[in-house]
């Protein structure tokens, strides 16, 4: 079942016009009646999130699950031990969850931090422990703004005292600000994955993709 997006149509035209007040000062955290812009992408995204949810790499908090899906009906993991995470797994390519367990597994913002070498095994273990007709939903930026925004946070939070999660956790060298869109398709359209949508949000600077676990036709 996909739900709305909670925020009115003259709230989202004030968002849009606010765009680069909320991606230059605002962080993680709305102000002056603007949604941040972490708030509008975990909004946006849970539109299209279904049944049970795996969201992959949750981050702080566990914030997609507890504020945008419910506990009941959804777990957030992730190989960093942020504060609030309270499922941490050792690797992504060998997930703790039976066969077809997942009707959505969630990436919010997360592709580039995939490790180039583990992303093919990561892919095919998300696609496995969803189930047949369920939908993998993902987030991720353009490559030159996602690049620019990310220092921009690192500068703009050592100004402030503070630490933004990507500079907590680090960065491999194998990983990228920013999964490219050809390469982030191509995971998506390997079987059983199917590519079936596309949605722009934020000036179109960043994307909701969208792919389905397909069953294969019964030969019979």
């Amino acid at each position: 079942m996909r739900i709305r997006y909670r925020r009115s149509l003259t709230g989202q035209w004030y968002d849009f016009l606010g765009l680069p007040i909320r991606a230059l000062f605002m962080g993680p955290v709305g102000y002056f009646g603007l949604t941040s812009m972490r708030d509008e992408r975990m909004g946006r995204a849970a539109q299209f999130c279904k049944g049970r949810v795996l969201d992959i790499g949750c981050g702080p908090g566990n914030l997609f699950i507890k504020k945008f899906i419910g506990t009941d009906r959804g777990i957030g993991i992730d190989v960093y031990r942020y504060e609030g995470v309270e499922h941490i797994v050792e690797s992504m390519t060998d997930l703790p969850f039976g066969d077809a367990s997942f009707d959505t597994v969630s990436l919010i913002a997360v592709g580039g931090h995939i490790p180039k070498s583990l992303r093919k095994q990561e892919f095919e273990e998300f696609a496995r422990v969803l189930r047949p007709g369920g939908q993998l939903v993902m987030t991720e930026g353009e490559p030159i703004t996602q690049y620019l925004a990310h220092q921009w946070q690192y500068f703009y939070c050592s100004m402030r005292g503070t630490v933004d999660m990507d500079h907590e956790r680090g960065m491999r060298e194998d990983e990228q600000y920013c999964m490219p869109k050809a390469e982030l398709l191509s995971y998506l359209n390997t079987p059983p994955l199917k590519h079936v949508l596309t949605h722009a949000f934020q000036w179109h600077l960043n994307f909701i993709h969208v792919a389905q676990k397909i069953t294969p036709a019964n030969p019979d």
